[in-house]
């Protein structure tokens, strides 16, 4: 697996689904392997009734989070603007402290969980403060099949509220977005290229509409290909 923070940032994808793939890649294999080079999945399952009827059919959020090395929440599309932000912060603050425990085995022998309270409540602190200064580049990769339709309002929201809510740390963070409602990567949209600026991500969420049936694989695909030109540009 690659380095989890490189040059000082934590790269994520997000993906919102109900969790019912219609065809294409397993996004199980797809998120693993943004994974293994260093980008992190987690994943949002959306539940339409209150009395968690569908949450069967959403297991495949878990199994996209835990092959892509982040986070699983479940949430009512009306709760999504906490849930995303919640488990933004929660996954940058993760992958901190896998880190973190990584490099104390290897100097003194211990993991972050088995040192001393004083010690370990000392680094949690560090890892708290660490977490707010450091960069974030997230890709919201947004199911958008027909099942999805009348939550696209508060999709867009979410998305926006997001980009303001991480504009509010010290580090910098960028947003980009990708839909999908296909059967091939050529139905997977990025609506929204990396940004900084809430209007223009605004703007750009205009554009998304719903429809057509969903390959969550080649959107998650789609997303680490993004990332990985983005960094590529870098570098020239």
């Amino acid at each position: 697996m690659a380095a989890l923070i490189e040059n000082g940032e934590i790269k994520q994808i997000i993906v919102v689904t109900d969790g019912r793939s219609d065809s294409g890649i397993s996004p199980i294999e797809a998120a693993k392997k943004a994974y293994d080079a260093g980008v992190i999945v987690s994943a949002i399952g959306i539940i339409n009734q209150r009395d968690g009827s569908d949450e069967k059919g959403i297991g495949e959020a878990e199994e996209i989070a835990e092959a892509g090395g982040g986070l699983c929440e479940y949430s009512h599309v009306e709760d999504l603007e906490g849930t995303m932000q919640n488990i933004t912060h929660k996954t940058a603050r993760k992958t901190i402290e896998e880190i973190v425990s990584r490099q104390l085995k290897l100097i003194i022998g211990e993991e972050l969980q088995n040192l001393e309270p004083k010690s370990r409540i000392k680094i949690v602190d560090f890892i708290k403060k660490y977490g707010e200064n450091i960069n974030l580049k997230c890709i919201v990769v947004i199911d958008t099949g027909g099942r999805m339709e009348n939550k696209l309002a508060a999709l867009k929201k979410s998305v926006e509220e997001l980009l303001g809510n991480l504009k509010a740390r010290k580090g910098s963070s960028c947003i980009a977005v990708i839909a999908y409602a296909g059967d091939d990567t050529d139905m997977c949209s990025v609506i929204c290229n990396f940004t900084s600026e809430i209007s223009i991500l605004s703007q750009k969420l205009e554009l998304m509409s719903s429809g057509g049936c969903k390959d969550t694989g080649s959107a998650i695909l789609k997303a680490y290909e993004l990332m990985y030109r983005y960094y590529e540009t870098l570098k020239l």
